[in-house]
């Protein structure tokens, strides 16, 4: 009788822990400010949100902006040694650097004298802060650092254009076209593939496109379902507008704050919400791209046409090699009249993939679900505030049933966060289907709490970032889409390659790796990589993650996973691409480029046509 008093006990505790953390009516269901804010001018985000110190052992993050703000976290820092093997105390903060002057912007005053006949004064600039700004990206190791700690970049633009009109895009790539000016567009600069680093090589004088001014939806029509809006809209204008007139893109990548539609369509990029509303292939039914050959359109969209080899083709990934995204018009959704969250808990990483890769052939997809490993897992757990008494008390509870009663490992267990949404009965329809399903895998339901603040995490990862850089720790993200049987394959020679090469390169403490399937397909995931190290007593500690982080995607291509599947390819990945393409898939590219832009307007050099391609 006493086990079943602690069984009757423990359900009791448990009833009362989950109806503690069901949400309110009316709670909000923001994961970010919907309000324009000052961005930072190098690293991410936003300058009211910053992740710090708030004592010798906890850290909190400022700001308002989250909901992940506002708290003190007291588990994260000894996670955060305990996985690394390295002390992170606020005496081993590395400072920044005094930032040099930029070395003086290259002039040509018959270019600029030009673009003044047609531009207003603040629609030009050569000031030394915006040519920094729009000479980088997000890659932080290789930019973000090195600018930070090292002092400098390589090569930086030397003007700033900000058009407001597809009339002014087209001005710019005619003028530059008769002035020899190289071309850079600018979006929402958060990629992270090195594609906006400048051809250190390039002579000519280089002028960043800003198109964040170009921000206007010019139509919706919502009998069909789709609205053409102006390429350098973020995504968090994009749905702050729709979303007032009832609407959704459904795109929300993790970057949907700053990244704009034109950089999303450059990069091939893909959101959380993938599964109900897809990629953003998907989502874009036409586009205008301003080349100095012309703009390339199609004057109708239509569901679907079989028209020959269509233009469109040459929007995808583009990154910034054939000109400038001015437009699109894109699928929207009405504003989903139900949303819900859940999570789920899994006895090891393996059974979660088994139950999404039944749950894909079976149906009832949710908008997001998101496997995370047992690492990624922790990491979550770290970032929670210091519990009440009673919810502490629960939290025990809780661990006794899962980790005695159920017999959960907490050194294995995995979790998947979801987001369902749609009607109703397309929510209650997913609901039930997932969490029958888990069962069959082992698969506990962790409550909408949980799920809800799994997403939320989402939108804290790069901030993390930019704290880790000041102790020396290198770290970044890149991902891999890959077949459900070389899952495992790949994660496993991923997690032994960046051991072996930390090893053979000294690295202090232990690397850091975590990985999450972020998106399913019926041939196989997404597979999302965090990588770190401490670089502290390396020489040229940035120069070591890239060549080790060259070594792991040899890795995965060597395991049957994809060179990319959405961050792209810029100039960190060029030099494999001839592992994946023919010659001829190359040389067509190359010939593209020759026909939409024979005078290398666009030299930004990405992908095929980075100079690593073409060694």
């Amino acid at each position: 009788m006493p086990e079943a008093l602690i069984v009757v006990a423990i359900a009791i505790a448990l009833l009362v822990w989950l109806i503690l953390r069901r949400p309110t009516a009316g709670q909000s269901d923001a994961f970010y400010d919907p309000a324009d804010g000052e961005r930072q001018p190098h690293k991410w985000g936003y300058t009211d949100t910053v992740f710090e110190f708030d004592g010798e052992r906890s850290v909190r993050v400022t700001g308002s902006r989250y909901p992940l703000a506002g708290y003190s976290m007291p588990y994260f820092i000894p996670f955060a040694e305990e996985v690394l093997g390295v002390p992170i105390t606020p005496a081993e903060v590395m400072p920044e650097v005094a930032q040099q002057k930029p070395p003086p912007p290259r002039k040509h005053q018959d270019f600029v004298d030009d673009l003044r006949q047609h531009f207003g004064d603040r629609q030009i600039t050569a000031a030394d802060d915006e040519r920094l700004v729009h000479s980088h990206g997000q890659l932080s190791v290789d930019e973000i650092y090195r600018l930070l700690y090292l002092g400098a970049l390589g090569r930086v633009v030397d003007v700033v254009l900000y058009p407001e009109t597809e009339g002014e895009v087209r001005h710019i790539v005619r003028t530059a076209a008769e002035h020899n000016v190289c071309l850079v567009p600018y979006g929402g600069g958060t990629n992270v593939s090195g594609a906006l680093t400048l051809p250190a090589q390039e002579e000519r004088i280089i002028a960043s496109i800003d198109m964040r001014r170009m921000t206007r939806i010019l139509s919706l029509d919502e009998d069909n379902l789709q609205a053409t809006v102006q390429a350098g809209i973020s995504g968090k204008e994009l749905e702050r507008e729709l979303g007032a007139r009832g609407f959704t893109s459904g795109h929300d990548p993790d970057s949907v704050e700053l990244s704009t539609l034109g950089g999303w369509i450059a990069t091939n990029a893909s959101g959380m919400k993938k599964n109900r509303y897809g990629n953003i292939e998907d989502i874009v039914l036409e586009a205008t791209l301003v080349t100095p050959a012309g703009d390339i359109e199609t004057f109708h969209s239509t569901p679907r046409n079989a028209t020959g080899v269509q233009p469109r083709v040459w929007l995808f990934g583009n990154e910034g090699n054939f000109g400038i995204i001015t437009r699109a018009t894109i699928k929207v959704h009405p504003l989903p009249e139900a949303r819900e969250y859940g999570s789920l808990v899994f006895p090891q990483f393996e059974d979660g993939v088994r139950f999404l890769k039944q749950l894909r052939h079976e149906g009832g997809l949710p908008a997001s679900i998101r496997l995370v490993n047992n690492t990624e897992f922790r990491f979550g757990q770290a970032l929670k505030p210091a519990p009440s008494a009673l919810k502490g008390l629960l939290a025990k509870v809780q661990r006794f049933f899962l980790m005695t009663v159920k017999g959960f490992d907490a050194k294995r267990m995995a979790a998947c966060t979801i987001v369902m949404e749609g009607t109703r009965r397309e929510v209650a329809h997913q609901k039930k289907i997932i969490f029958l399903l888990a069962k069959q895998y082992g698969g506990l339901s962790g409550g909408s709490h949980n799920g809800r603040r799994g997403y939320m995490l989402t939108f804290g990862i790069a901030y993390i970032r930019d704290f880790f850089n000041q102790f020396h720790i290198m770290g970044e993200t890149f991902e891999t889409s890959v077949p459900w049987d070389r899952i495992h394959h790949v994660t496993a020679a991923v997690e032994e390659e960046l051991h072996r090469q930390c090893k053979s390169r000294s690295v202090r403490g232990t690397p850091y790796l975590s990985y999450r399937v972020t998106q399913t397909y019926h041939t196989g995931v997404c597979i999302y990589f965090t990588m770190g190290f401490s670089g502290k007593g390396l020489e040229r500690p940035d120069a070591i993650y890239h060549e080790i982080e060259a070594k792991l995607r040899q890795a995965i291509l060597d395991h049957g996973g994809s060179l990319s599947h959405h961050h792209g390819i810029g100039k960190i990945r060029a030099s494999f691409l001839r592992q994946i393409q023919s010659e001829a898939s190359l040389q067509v590219l190359r010939e593209t480029k020759r026909a939409l832009d024979p005078g290398n307007v666009f030299g930004v050099r990405n992908g095929a046509l980075a100079d690593a391609a073409r060694e």
